[in-house]
């Protein structure tokens, strides 16, 4: 099993656990991390939200889940903390995930069907 953490408390970062709980199995997302709990909820989709200073996990994957005008911020924070072992997922890549996750589960179609020939034309 390999274990990560979502940075992010808010939609993004639930629309990403959820998927990344479907699509991956062999991962198994150990909390969400956010940089201060008071504007958090103290558990997400029955994970716990850990505030990063408490959080030691520094060998841990991070998946930040965040808008992406923050995650510059995001990534030196953990870089002086000494998480070195993170990944952004910006917009491309947040399409993505959920787009698989939607097809997995049989719901909103892509619009990419409608480039290969699929319903609408």
């Amino acid at each position: 099993m390999f274990k990560i953490a979502i940075f992010g408390a808010q939609s993004i970062a639930l629309g990403a656990y959820k998927a990344v709980r479907e699509l991956y199995q062999d991962f198994e997302v150990v909390g969400f991390l956010v940089s201060d709990k008071n504007k958090n909820p103290d558990t997400l989709a029955g994970l716990p939200v850990y505030e990063l200073g408490s959080f030691q996990g520094k060998n841990i994957w991070i998946l930040i889940a965040t808008p992406e005008d923050v995650q510059e911020n995001i990534v030196r924070t953990l870089e002086e903390r000494g998480f070195h072992n993170h990944i952004s997922m910006d917009s491309e890549k947040e399409s993505m995930l959920m787009e698989k996750y939607y097809a997995r589960k049989g719901m909103f179609r892509s619009l990419h069907m409608l480039q290969h020939g699929g319903e609408g034309q």
